[in-house]
């Protein structure tokens, strides 16, 4: 490249990058799906688009060289990313599917253009998103899912996905919940999920950006990249996903003047997997659940749960349905306490709701999953509770005469 217009492109990537790409990205996914642009596929290839300027830009001006080469991680961020977006970009058809089946609320300002509706989602949605960030690295069951963010020994613009997406889930849930509620319009949402999923890219990015002013409102990468710190009490800063709004507010936020070196981000521990397999298996393997095991009430737990779930397979298979449910209600109450248990319960309740076409129930077992890591983390979990739609959330039941207390064996 020519050495004189070098310096000159530098800093128009450096000052430009991030205005010019999250700029056009919004103006095609507001205006666009504003003009009656089809989401699909409008939304995914501007995003597509917009992560390759990333991908490309970094290359040309890195934060740390060291940071651009493999270490081990590329094929499983890679996987996350598609998984991650992939979902992220489907939530705009599961609001759309499931709208019909709540009255929408009439609180949302519907009369707004839709870049302002799509900005007020995310004013909302980020709270959710930093509230359950902030007690992901304080309970040590949710650290364990978003430890896997935090595992990658470098920063570049796949690490934005780089999430179990049972944690992307809990961090979104209660916010996106909130505004559908309140009548948010799926393109909204979509249009805003989309807009953040670039962010995210420029937020982990190793590009050498800068964004003036606005790093005291957005979490740039030259803020958050603090969040990533290897020193795991340095790095209680800066959780907000887009707005740095509830940093201020909450007294997290921090912008130290010097550099963070190449080598300071990541985990301490030093064998942490680099397979997405295992990834998504290790908050599982690594429950600290050794009290319930050594008592045995873990283990009869577990094997109480697996026969519920086998019975209700068998009993679906002959149609009986009303016996289904029971055998997932019992399957529920067994597994209640463990937090692992719990949500595979209502994953198999939502799957018999799905196949049965029972949509309220549908519903109500994805705000369950929603809520069920956030009411483990708070100790708001009722006993035996049997966790389906015709039940309240915070209902306490009595003991089923069809199980034995102590064996959790069917009388």
């Amino acid at each position: 490249m020519n050495t004189k217009n070098g310096p000159f492109l530098e800093t128009v990537i450096r000052y430009g990058s991030y205005p010019l790409i999250l700029g056009a990205t919004a103006v095609v996914l507001f205006g666009g799906l504003a003009a009656g642009w089809p989401y699909f596929p409008t939304v995914p290839l501007t995003v597509a688009a917009a992560l390759a300027c990333v991908a490309l830009l970094e290359r040309r001006l890195p934060f740390h060289s060291a940071w651009g080469r493999d270490q081990r991680d590329s094929v499983c961020d890679a996987i996350h990313a598609v998984v991650n977006l992939g979902v992220l970009l489907a939530v705009h058809g599961v609001v759309a599917a499931l709208a019909p089946l709540w009255s929408a609320g009439t609180w949302w300002p519907d009369q707004w253009p839709l870049w302002a509706q799509a900005l007020a989602v995310g004013v909302m949605l980020d709270l959710s998103l930093y509230s359950v960030h902030w007690l992901s690295h304080r309970v040590d069951w949710l650290w364990r899912f978003h430890a896997i963010h935090h595992s990658s020994e470098r920063l570049y613009w796949l690490n934005g996905e780089r999430r179990h997406p049972l944690h992307a889930g809990m961090m979104a849930a209660p916010g996106l919940l909130i505004v559908v509620l309140m009548g948010a319009p799926a393109l909204a949402v979509g249009a805003w999920l989309g807009l953040l999923a670039v962010h995210l890219a420029f937020q982990h990015s190793n590009l050498d950006y800068r964004v003036g002013p606005l790093r005291f409102v957005i979490g740039a990468a030259e803020v958050h990249r603090w969040h990533h710190k290897r020193e795991y009490e340095d790095a209680q800063v800066n959780y907000g996903e887009f707005w740095m709004f509830w940093d201020h507010l909450f007294g997290t936020f921090r912008l130290p003047k010097h550099k963070l070196d190449a080598n300071e981000v990541g985990l301490k521990e030093t064998d942490f997997p680099m397979d997405y397999g295992a990834q998504l298996v290790y908050p599982f393997r690594s429950q600290p659940a050794a009290a319930d095991a050594s008592s045995g009430y873990y283990s009869l737990a577990c094997a109480a749960f697996l026969r519920e779930a086998d019975l209700a397979a068998s009993y679906e298979a002959s149609g009986d349905l009303r016996a289904a449910w029971r055998a997932h209600e019992l399957g529920h109450i067994v597994s209640q306490p463990y937090v692992g248990l719990h949500l595979r319960s209502h994953a198999t309740m939502l799957g018999l709701a799905w196949r049965t076409r029972e949509y309220p129930e549908v519903l109500a077992q994805v705000v369950r999953v929603a809520l069920a890591p956030v009411g483990h983390a708070l100790g708001r979990t009722p006993p035996q509770n049997v966790g389906t739609g015709r039940f309240g959330l915070m209902e306490h039941g009595t003991w089923p005469s069809e199980l034995d207390p102590t064996t959790f064996q069917r009388r």
